[in-house]
């Protein structure tokens, strides 16, 4: 089979952009912005793209729709479907609204009458798309939450809006469902849904610290809430929205490419592709959304990624240092202050890795990827348990050029929480370039590997820990 594009779906020719996605009779259907590389190529058609799938795995095939702009939602009623997008006339934001021509998902005809902007009062002008609409039964209402900014005297005004209506063609603008006074752009991508005794509010926001943020609040309570993990995966996973039935959800966003120089970043003279700068949409990402006992939401892998890998990969063992113990798939590394390594076998380029790593006085410790003999360069993935934290550092931060380039600490981090064993299953799926990490079923982190391939893996610590069951498995060509 071919593995490319399977995991993190993109079509040929371009990228995956929003996606929002709904389930509807038994499979997801996922709407989407494709975002073509060469718009003037004569396969491109504008607009959203439909495709459905039963187990998010084998996707498509995909249906233009021809519906033209940006991110929105569905809705069912009176027997017929709904559907809400944004456009962006001369600089200007408005809503739109579409209605199923002959009842099916792809054929919709345009209510231009119906389309309207940001009043003014309550919500600047600069800002109104995304909408996502949710029936409120017990009230006989249809709430839109938008991406908007409040009318306020400071520059902290990114919310999600509100307005309300009866059927769905007139509305009535009302305070922000969520104002939290910190961001200079608007709250995109706003998505609400319940499970169990929560609601949950995700967004995504471009200004501040970039990536999905979520809060909660309780059933019966009006106050959101911030949790631990306030925002989920990191840098390279945006516009996130959710979809799923019963206690089933799943988590939609996009791990963005390096391709592009659009916004002219890209340092002078550095031919590296790492270097690079993110650009507007990728590979379509997917994780699965459950519960911690407070109510935190968690990442974890789709259990039908795992099954794609069936082919083993035997260890070979090479140590980099001389402090490692080495038992049947257990390696330790001893306490101290001094890094260990250890060099396994070439990661293929598509592919799963799983290790089981406790932590002892270590103040680092995780895996290596694409790294080389001599461990000069890699793609370190690893815990930082002090820091509650799970860290991307790419080979950049092993010359002295990229430190001088990039002068930050981290590169991508997501938040962890300390497993009381001090035990950490950590989980990675590649795809050519593209990756996810998880850690213990709970936090997940995206990113980019470009630069490096067909090299080995990696096990280091800078002080105590114990690797075991280290698992390589590569899927079948079929």
């Amino acid at each position: 089979m071919d593995m490319e594009g399977k995991i993190f779906y993109h079509a040929p020719g371009a990228r995956t952009g929003d996606v929002i996605p709904k389930y509807i009779d038994g499979k997801y259907q996922l709407f989407y912005l494709k975002n073509w590389k060469d718009p003037k190529a004569p396969e491109v058609i504008r607009g959203w793209h439909r495709m459905e799938s039963e187990d998010l795995l084998c996707m498509g095939p995909e249906t233009p729709i021809h519906v033209l702009g940006g991110t929105g939602d569905l809705i069912f009623w009176q027997g017929q479907w709904h559907l809400f997008a944004c456009i962006f006339p001369d600089g200007k934001q408005f809503v739109t609204h579409y209605v199923s021509a002959d009842g099916s998902l792809d054929h919709w005809s345009y209510q231009e009458e119906d389309t309207f902007g940001p009043d003014g009062v309550i919500y600047d002008k600069s800002d109104w798309r995304d909408p996502r609409i949710v029936y409120r039964e017990e009230l006989g209402e249809f709430w839109m939450f938008l991406a908007a900014r409040a009318v306020d005297f400071h520059s902290q005004t990114g919310c999600v809006g509100l307005c309300v209506s009866k059927d769905l063609k007139h509305w009535e603008y009302r305070q922000p469902i969520y104002y939290p006074g910190r961001f200079n752009g608007a709250c995109e991508c706003p998505d609400v849904f319940r499970m169990g005794d929560w609601y949950y509010l995700i967004f995504s926001s471009y200004t501040t610290l970039f990536g999905n943020y979520y809060v909660k609040c309780r059933v019966g309570e009006e106050r959101w809430q911030i949790p631990q993990n306030h925002r989920l995966d990191g840098r390279a996973f945006y516009a996130a929205k959710s979809a799923g039935e019963g206690q089933e959800r799943y988590l939609f966003g996009w791990n963005p490419t390096k391709e592009v120089n659009t916004y002219g970043f890209w340092p002078d003279g550095m031919q590296a592709q790492d270097y690079r700068t993110w650009d507007w949409g990728g590979g379509m990402v997917v994780h699965r959304l459950t519960q911690q006992p407070d109510g935190d939401l968690k990442l974890s892998m789709p259990e039908g990624r795992k099954r794609i890998f069936d082919s083993c990969i035997k260890n070979e063992i090479r140590c980099r240092t001389q402090g490692w113990s080495i038992e049947e798939n257990v390696y330790t590394a001893p306490e101290g202050a001094q890094q260990q390594m250890l060099l396994l076998q070439t990661l293929p380029g598509s592919c799963y890795v799983r290790a089981d790593v406790e932590i002892r006085d270590a103040r680092q410790a995780g895996l290596i990827l694409q790294v080389d003999e001599a461990f000069q360069e890699g793609y370190y993935v690893y815990l930082e348990p002090e820091r509650k934290r799970l860290v991307f550092r790419s080979w950049l931060r092993m010359s002295e050029e990229g430190g001088k380039t990039f002068p930050y600490d981290v590169e991508l981090e997501t938040p962890i929480r300390l497993a009381e064993d001090n035990r950490y299953c950590m989980e990675i799926l590649m795809e050519g370039s593209a990756a996810t990490a998880y850690v213990n079923n709970e936090a997940a982190l995206s990113f980019r590997m470009y630069d490096y391939k067909d090299r080995g893996l990696g096990l280091f610590s800078l002080g105590g820990a114990v690797f075991q069951d280290i698992t390589m498995k590569r899927g079948e060509e079929r």
